[in-house]
């Protein structure tokens, strides 16, 4: 039996919490297994983060602590102790002077905060490093962690205000009791995700009007791509253009949420493989952008419309501009902290595993991401040949990939929906499930009813299975996966609610989507035909 250090047991959750607590596994935001190095960095910057951050902002909860069974992340809610009334007036008194201007202060911090860091970590990733000054900058990574996660909630939280008090609005004027109706007047807003993929079109739109860079693409295996770009003048000014692409938007990996993965700006491959999905796909990014503004702009007209001339109109045109502006911000802070952070600490991390491996201490650089914290700083302390444990870490580390984990442990407390919550993780309770009818339900995040063949995508390895029109089937979605949408004919998960990722994503794109069904992933298969009412958030099986 193992026995674990302080750091690690804090790190994991106990069989007692387990039983005298409520953990839910966060599938919408990390549903992989983590790596140890990852779990050490992320964990206990979430639980410092959001109680600091939460304190800030006069939240009425008080934070959420965050451990590791299994590989899997599971978090537990800790209700704000005092009188919850009076700390939502602290809430709304503490929120009131930033809702103007979040858009603003997100990139205040990007600039000042964020960007200066991941400056020196990138420097520090290329340079000699002793394993003294490798200790002390691995301290401060993990330092600074806990700073971008505390930075991370008090960024993204006042946002969900904006939206609630919309709803609240947009219901009291028309009397309209879907309020969610809302995010559909807010639709076409450029953000990090949407522009990182539209860039990719215009890469791909330069491919479709070359015949070498055509031939290059289409003939050639994705591996090959880059070897044969190398060949000819087009195609080596091709690559120095999507090398300028990676260095603004590659710092990212399929995952985001960790550290194992190759991110996009180390290998061009990754881009290259979409671009050559894209070269045989018919999409116009830019005429499908400007009919999303031009609609949203003829909704909100409409609904403006409707509503009488009063101070409560007034009210709703203001809070609606400032909600216009910042709507962007869950995407972009997610472009610079969730992926960006793990993605630059990567970089410096396999230089710091380099060195390990130097002294013998691993066999290559990689063999890093499988040490704890407190392991990594002992072994540039004292470095000492850690072959085995590294080889039963990566078994263990499989395993865990591969492991049905349950979805909970411990009682659910007695209390009502949040609705904010809901919006976001979807909706609480058992899956709803006929299968007299053969329909499942979810969440109606995206409007429209489309037919069509399921792809389950499991992870981004099996992107190449989405072809145009599919029905893209998974456990939830992040930016990394937005390339898939403008395939897609409608989307479908197992996790999320109206304001997650898929759920932003796929109004943006007009795909209908039934979010957060809890059961996709085991009711459907490959070649499957289904029908996706994102109106009414209904999914009907056709034919198995």
């Amino acid at each position: 039996m193992n026995v674990l250090s302080a750091f690690q047991n804090d790190l994991f959750l106990s069989e007692e919490e387990k039983q005298t607590g409520f953990w839910v596994q966060d599938n919408l935001h990390i549903a992989h297994a983590l790596s140890p190095l990852y779990a050490s960095f992320q964990l206990p910057a979430m639980t410092y983060g959001t109680k600091h951050g939460f304190e800030t902002l006069k939240l009425p909860i008080y934070q959420f602590v965050v451990k590791l069974a299994d590989g899997k992340m599971y978090q537990q809610n800790i209700p704000f102790p005092g009188d919850v009334t009076d700390r939502l007036k602290e809430h709304q008194e503490a929120v009131k002077p930033l809702l103007p201007r979040l858009k603003p202060r997100l990139y205040e911090y990007v600039d000042e905060v964020f960007l200066p860091f991941y400056t020196e970590v990138k420097r520090n990733a290329e340079r000699s490093l002793s394993l003294k000054e490798a200790e002390e900058k691995v301290k401060e990574l993990h330092d600074f962690y806990k700073k971008a996660w505390q930075l991370h909630f008090e960024i993204v939280m006042p946002r969900n205000d904006l939206g609630m008090v919309l709803e609240e609005l947009y219901g009291n004027l028309t009397g309209d009791t879907n309020t969610a109706y809302v995010y559909d007047l807010l639709e076409g807003v450029m953000n990090k995700s949407l522009e990182s993929d539209q860039a990719l079109w215009e890469l791909t739109d330069t491919v479709k009007h070359s015949g070498p860079l055509k031939q290059a693409f289409t003939e050639q295996k994705s591996e090959e791509i880059e070897a044969n770009l190398l060949g000819t003048a087009e195609g080596r000014e091709f690559l120095k253009n999507l090398q300028s692409f990676l260095n603004e938007y590659g710092y990212r990996s399929a995952n985001s949420h960790e550290f194992i993965d190759e991110t996009w700006v180390e290998n061009p491959l990754h881009a290259l493989s979409i671009i050559a999905g894209y070269v045989r796909k018919d999409y116009d990014f830019k005429k499908n952008y400007e009919d999303v503004v031009k609609k949203r702009e003829e909704s909100y007209r409409d609904v403006l419309a409707k509503m009488p001339e009063c101070e409560e109109k007034e009210q709703f045109k203001l809070f609606y501009g400032w909600a216009l502006e910042a709507w962007g911000l869950d995407e972009d802070h997610h472009f610079y902290i969730d992926a960006m952070l793990p993605a630059t600490a990567r970089l410096f991390l396999l230089n710091v595993g380099t060195l390990l491996a130097d002294h013998q201490v691993i066999h290559q650089p990689q063999d890093i991401f499988h040490f704890y914290y407190d392991e990594l700083l002992g072994v540039l302390k004292e470095p000492v040949a850690s072959h085995e444990l590294i080889d039963n870490r990566k078994q263990e580390f499989e395993e865990n990939r591969h492991k049905k984990t349950p979805p909970a442990y411990g009682t659910p407390p007695q209390t009502g929906e949040d609705p904010l919550l809901e919006r976001v993780f979807g909706k609480m309770g058992p899956p709803e499930v006929d299968e007299t009818q053969k329909i499942f339900k979810g969440s109606a995040a995206s409007r429209g009813v489309y037919t069509g063949v399921v792809k389950i995508i499991s992870d981004p390895s099996q992107f190449s299975k989405l072809e145009q029109g599919d029905i893209l089937v998974c456990e939830t979605t992040a930016p990394a996966w937005t390339t898939l949408f403008s395939l897609a004919g409608a989307i479908v998960t197992n996790a999320g609610g109206i304001l997650s990722h898929a759920g932003t994503v796929a109004r943006e794109y007009k795909l209908p989507a039934v979010l957060g069904t809890k059961v996709a992933m085991d009711l459907l298969k490959d070649g499957d035909v289904i029908t996706v009412d994102g109106t009414n958030g209904v999914v009907t099986i056709e034919q198995q």
